[in-house]
């Protein structure tokens, strides 16, 4: 006979091995990611519109127009829209797609990076994180 006892605890060497584990992969907001592609693929573009308070945020919705195969995706455009810059992104494990396009009516170029590869360029000094946290809370939404 077999009895199992759902009360016992998690012996502490497997509690120990599984928070390393949740530590070592970054776990960021959307909007988080957002900037973080906007770093990885326009950081002018970027730099910019922060600071001309025209970064907006948003998640692709059914009724939107946008290129085929970013229905699932979020993305960051200028409110103004003048160049056509729209980053396209969404989190996939620990990937992230992103899809870009720098001038209008021109084709989207992809590019996928893991979350580890993004937190360490973009995301692991003081000033790095407060400045994609900063940018964070200066995004408008649509």
């Amino acid at each position: 006979m077999v009895t199992i006892n759902f009360n016992r605890p998690i012996p502490q060497p497997i509690q120990d091995k599984t928070q390393s584990n949740q530590q070592s992969r970054p776990k960021f907001t959307d909007q988080q990611i957002g900037v973080l592609a906007g770093l990885a693929t326009a950081p002018e573009w970027l730099k910019q519109n922060i600071a001309a308070n025209q970064l907006v945020y948003g998640i692709v919705k059914p009724s939107d127009t946008v290129p085929a195969g970013v229905d699932d995706y979020s993305y960051l455009v200028a409110a103004d829209n003048q160049d056509g810059t729209v980053i396209f992104f969404k989190e996939e494990g620990q990937n992230v797609i992103i899809k870009y396009t720098s001038q209008q009516k021109t084709k989207l170029k992809t590019k996928e990076l893991t979350l580890a590869q993004l937190s360490k360029e973009f995301y692991q000094t003081v000033s790095q994180k407060k400045r994609v946290d900063d940018d964070v809370a200066a995004l408008r939404t649509e």
